[in-house]
């Protein structure tokens, strides 16, 4: 769906206009009756990945292939609890990619009792298509390996300022009601967490400095930026890190300042630090799991460009989503769960830096 934010500029667009985010909401249902396949993403932005993954990483990638994936959600005829019911959970896509290459990761989570909102950073992801067939591409002035601290700054500001007028929007009965068919009410947002991957990540933590309504945030693997690393949080917060990241890792290369190190003295309310084994960047995202339904076995090279290793992809979603589950139900459900107290024998590949 659509949000326009007629109230603020979009900086990175190549002419003035407004806001303009596309946000995808799953929610769970009951259902007895068999799944309905709804395709992973629409036939633009597919198009665009098939050329995309296979020119820049050189993956076996032929036109159509994007196109065959599909999600698999519940049939048309399954009933919807209030939404108020649920938890809500906000989701910020990493610098350059798609909030669809996500989808996967949300369902799961929104599967265990969570509306799972994922938002998309026009001209900041690669490409955002909206319902009229407009895309906006990625600025790559802001998007490269040369982009300036005060663009990744704005960048994340935007996103932080993006996740809470989603927020805001997530009231609105109308929206909901598009969003949720049946709904004839708006969520109750008082009370969200919020996850992000890479540069969402650093958005997460930058709106929870901002917005008090957030009561917990992850960040998947990648840098934090701006006021929040030396004036920190007092909610909730735990990083993911890839197998090549540590805290006291100067060299980690999306990290060049160390700010994971920097902010740990300042997370002044609960926080965590896990490492996955045998991951890299884009274990954490659908990047796995979409390449093993695909039954693409990149070369070392192209996983080395794609960012992923050779865990299975059904091991590593399983991974990732289990345990931001178990963060979700402490901060927003209040169940603690024995995976955030130490490592457990059921996930042997995660570890803790104390």
């Amino acid at each position: 769906m659509e949000l326009v934010d007629t109230s603020a500029l979009q900086p990175f667009a190549p002419t003035v206009q407004p806001r303009k985010l596309m946000v995808s909401l799953f929610y769970p249902v009951k259902s007895n009756e068999s799944t309905r396949s709804v395709s992973y993403m629409p036939p633009e932005t597919a198009a665009f990945e098939d050329a995309s993954e296979r020119s820049i990483y050189d993956l076996a990638s032929p036109n159509g292939t994007f196109e065959k994936l599909a999600l698999q959600l519940a049939g048309k005829s399954a009933t919807t609890q209030c939404p108020s019911d649920f938890p809500v959970v906000l989701f910020s896509a990493a610098q350059g990619t798609t909030r669809l290459f996500y989808s996967v990761i949300a369902q799961t989570i929104a599967s265990s009792g969570y509306i799972v909102v994922t938002i998309d950073a026009p001209y900041v992801v690669d490409i955002v298509e909206y319902p009229d067939g407009s895309v906006a591409l990625i600025n790559t002035t802001v998007v490269n390996e040369n982009a300036s601290i005060a663009d990744i700054d704005l960048a994340v500001s935007v996103q932080a300022q993006d996740a809470s007028f989603v927020l805001n929007q997530l009231r609105n009965t109308s929206v909901i009601s598009q969003l949720i068919p049946g709904s004839s009410q708006g969520l109750d947002v008082s009370k969200v967490a919020m996850f992000g991957h890479s540069l969402g990540g650093a958005a997460t933590a930058a709106a929870m400095l901002n917005d008090s309504r957030i009561a917990g945030g992850v960040a998947m693997d990648g840098a934090l930026f701006g006021p929040v690393v030396q004036e920190g949080l007092d909610r909730p917060f735990m990083f993911m890190a890839d197998s090549n990241r540590t805290r006291s890792n100067n060299s980690s290369p999306d990290d060049p300042y160390n700010s994971w190190f920097d902010v740990w003295p300042n997370l002044r309310g609960w926080k965590l630090n896990v490492q996955l084994a045998n991951s890299l960047h884009y274990t954490f995202s659908d990047f796995p799991i979409v390449l093993e339904t695909l039954g693409i076995v990149p070369n070392a090279t192209t996983a080395n460009l794609l960012l992923v290793t050779d865990l299975n992809g059904s091991r590593a979603l399983q991974i990732v989503t289990t345990y931001l589950t178990a963060f979700f139900d402490m901060v927003l459900k209040c169940n603690a769960s024995p995976l955030l107290q130490g490592p457990v024998a059921a996930f042997p590949e995660v570890t803790f830096e104390r």
